[in-house]
């Protein structure tokens, strides 16, 4: 059959989109996983440091052990809701790289750790008047002193700890995740080995107990923000450099409108991070009148699982990476595009998870218990956990992604809302009243996750948002 010349150069300009087509989702892919491993490391790191702290101070005895979980409920708290202020300084240096001035970056990191340490100092003040809630919620007696001496420690460190946060947001708002991972990863074996000596009196220094352990993490995220402060420095020097080289110098983004900006993204979100953790609380709380069982298989289950959400998380902060310096360059095709692929990404690798947990859900449980109803409790949570895994890929991708787009205040609220609604009320609800336990509890995570989900997707293709990057 004869084809015309130009039905041959149809065909072949057809052939060549798509083939540039399935270039540029490749190419996606491999930035969205190059930039979510070192993310995910890194926030590996912060929990093996804390199960460090954990395992060391384990040798002082329950009551310390229990001390320092009491005091950690405490600083996760807080560290979560400065960590939610701290997001805005990834999402505006992305904007910034995308517009094409890094240098605001260097601002927003500046405010952000200015706005870190001040946030720290405030918590100090907070967590010296914790002896009256140690009291009104029935804390062991045994316990307090313990939590106290740590959270003692521990505070001397936490300006250092928000305004380091401040500048690994920025680093990875640049680009560049391996920097914070390094520097975790060198902090996580300097604190395991610090913490021992303070602890247990080795290699010359005090044993302080559980003060030691909190002087010592104290110490070294101090290092940390000074390595990463160097950073900055070196960043900012690049930039003003590469600024003189190409006569590209602009107008330098002054203190006060770089923390409006910081502070229109972060306080929402700030404001999510906190009332989602305090739900789980409430989770906790209730479902501790449950019975031993119920809440050995919660902890256990839910530990697993954090693991595998640790990698869609960073996911989803590849997205909000990738979102920022698309809608900076006033791009929203390719932010979609991006969305798409993190959402392709993350649901590849959470049913890859969510078939493990199925298949090998009971011998993981027999890993941490040999009590036959917490492993079938477990392996009963984990099945659902499969589930949860697929459904909560788009939710986390989403909601990151909105966060890149600078649409925090709605997402906050409906988040919220949904979490409120369905967490604390299942497990009252269908764990308390109607006899489910644990399993019960763990469906309203599942329903929470799949409302929001849906919700933040369609946010993010049909929220008013978009108007603002609209071609035209």
């Amino acid at each position: 059959m004869f084809l015309s010349p130009f039905v041959l150069a149809n065909r072949a300009s057809v052939a060549l989109g798509r083939s540039r087509a399935r270039l540029a989702l490749f190419v996606a892919r491999g930035e969205i996983v190059l930039l979510a491993w070192p993310i995910a490391s890194a926030m590996l790191g912060e929990c093996v440091m804390g199960l460090v702290d954990t395992k060391l101070v384990g040798g002082l005895g329950a009551a310390a052990l229990g001390g320092v979980g009491v005091a950690g409920s405490l600083l996760n708290l807080s560290y979560v809701t400065l960590l939610g202020l701290m997001r805005g300084v990834k999402v505006c240096t992305a904007y910034a790289v995308g517009r094409g001035q890094p240098d605001h970056g260097v601002r927003y990191a500046q405010v952000g750790a200015a706005l870190g340490a001040l946030g720290g100092l405030l918590c100090v003040l907070l967590l010296a008047q914790a002896q009256p809630l140690f009291e009104a919620v029935h804390i062991n007696a045994d316990l307090i002193p313990h939590a106290r001496a740590f959270l003692s420690a521990r505070a001397y460190g936490l300006p250092a700890t928000f305004a380091m946060t401040a500048l690994i947001e920025h680093r990875q708002g640049i680009g560049d995740v391996r920097a914070p991972m390094l520097v975790g990863l060198v902090g996580n074996l300097v604190n395991g080995a610090l913490a021992y000596a303070l602890i247990y009196g080795a290699a010359g220094l005090p044993a302080l107990g559980v003060s030691g352990a909190g002087y010592a993490t104290s110490l070294v995220e101090l290092l940390q923000l000074a390595t990463l402060g160097l950073l900055l420095w070196r960043t900012a020097r690049k930039d003003r450099a590469a600024a003189v080289l190409t006569g590209q110098q602009g107008s330098a983004l002054s203190w006060r409108l770089a923390m409006r900006e910081l502070l229109t993204v972060g306080l929402p979100t700030s404001m999510h991070f906190c009332l989602e953790t305090t739900a789980f609380v409430a989770f906790t709380a209730i479902l501790g009148s449950l019975g031993d069982a119920e809440v050995a298989a919660h902890q256990i289950a839910g530990s697993i699982n954090r693991l595998a959400y640790l990698m869609g998380a960073s996911i989803g902060e590849a997205a909000c990476i990738m979102v920022g310096r698309s809608l900076g360059a006033q791009r929203l095709d390719v932010a979609d595009q991006a969305v798409g692929t993190a959402v392709r990404v993350a649901g590849f690798f959470m049913v890859t998870c969510g078939i493990a947990l199925t298949v090998f859900g009971r011998p993981i449980a027999a890993l941490f218990s040999d009590d036959p109803e917490v492993i079938r409790l477990v392996s009963h949570l984990l099945r659902i956990a499969a589930v949860w895994q697929v459904v909560d890929a788009f939710n986390i991708v989403m909601r990151a992604a909105l966060r890149g787009a600078k649409d925090v205040r709605a997402p906050a609220l409906i988040g919220i809302t949904i979490l409120w609604t369905c967490v604390p009320t299942a497990v009252y609800v269908l764990g308390k009243r109607m006899g489910m336990g644990v399993i019960g509890g763990w469906y309203g995570f599942l329903l929470g996750t799949s409302l929001s989900g849906i919700c933040f997707s369609w946010r993010w293709y049909r929220g008013s948002w978009r108007r603002r990057f609209a071609p035209g």
